[in-house]
């Protein structure tokens, strides 16, 4: 018996500092696309994206927040994406309440490849929880198919002129190719927009291809009150191609909504923000920015023009060798 009395308190404190801590709830994090993965393709339509955070009852949480970062896929082997200074860089980086334990926003995803979606979680309790999605994006299948085809024309191309060079210098043919796949880039200049209203302002800085770029929404009020709460709908749109690359909508706001966002190319996008504040007018700021676009880097197109231009001189040779053994028959 004594000993026995002894070691349940031993038992106990054993307990107490390495058995389960069931005064802590577990929280789970979830994530949804809509369309599903399999069927998303990079620059197509705004993708609906959706968190939802349960505790471990399965219940979603009643109030919260989430930190979001999503990452850009990184830099391919041989082809690089539409946007190679995009690759490999940070995409979107914001804060967003959870609502019912749900947070909900569109974004158009730009590229091919495994992007990264970290997830930073903090309940109404002070409970935390992370969780990283990883999904591939898999290129659209046409741009496979024009590729094909470009790449069976310039065989052909180089198969012709090996036939019609025989007798010439060779090298000829290939100046000649290589000067058809010459092509000159412009660089679009950038110049900041911004319209303030009377009681927001919507501030977007100077955005530049490769770089987050900040855009943050505040409410201005006279009053020396605590701010009432927004709910506000903020979409970012690409002018030159008419799609929706951002958006949330009807987001609780307590005065001020900021994050950061990429601008994946150089042209204009615009930024329209609406506030709905009860018993109030609507509130619409609208600003346009113009995305200062860069060359696309060398070590991006050496290896697109190294295979095209193996596929002329294979189309040459080709053409040379048939030229030659028609003759010698």
């Amino acid at each position: 018996m004594p000993l026995i009395s002894h070691a349940t308190p031993v038992f106990l404190i054993l307990f107490w500092f390495l058995g389960p801590p069931l005064w802590a709830e577990e929280l789970n994090i979830y994530l949804k696309t809509t369309p599903r993965v399999a069927l998303l393709r990079p620059f197509a339509d705004p993708v609906g994206m959706s968190l939802l955070v349960t505790g471990a009852d399965g219940r979603p949480i009643n109030q919260g927040h989430v930190d979001i970062r999503l990452d850009a896929p990184k830099p391919g082997r041989f082809f690089s994406t539409d946007f190679p200074f995009v690759e490999g860089t940070r995409l979107n980086e914001m804060h967003l309440g959870l609502r019912q334990g749900r947070a909900n926003w569109n974004y158009l995803l730009p590229i091919r490849g495994e992007y990264r979606l970290a997830v930073d979680v903090v309940s109404l309790d002070g409970t935390m929880a992370s969780k990283v999605f990883a999904f591939n994006i898999r290129e659209n299948e046409r741009k496979w198919f024009t590729l094909g085809g470009f790449s069976v024309g310039l065989f052909l191309l180089g198969f012709a002129a090996g036939r019609i060079f025989t007798q010439a210098r060779s090298a000829a043919a290939v100046f000649i190719a290589v000067a058809l796949l010459s092509e000159s880039a412009e660089v679009s200049t950038a110049q900041e927009i911004i319209k303030l209203s009377h009681t927001a302002v919507l501030e977007v800085e100077p955005a530049k291809v490769g770089t987050a770029t900040s855009v943050q929404w505040r409410l201005e009020s006279e009053s020396t009150h605590e701010k009432p709460t927004a709910f506000l709908t903020l979409t970012i749109n690409h002018l030159e191609k008419s799609k929706i690359v951002f958006g949330v909508e009807k987001l609780p706001v307590a005065g001020e909504f900021s994050m950061k966002f990429q601008f994946p190319d150089g042209a204009e996008y615009r930024v329209v923000a609406i506030a709905n504040i009860p018993g109030a007018p609507t509130i619409r700021n609208e600003q346009v920015v113009p995305v200062i676009g860069i060359e696309p880097p060398v070590t991006a197109m050496v290896p697109a023009l190294s295979y095209f231009l193996a596929l002329i001189v294979l189309g040459l040779g080709a053409g040379r060798w048939s030229k030659l053994r028609k003759s010698s028959a």
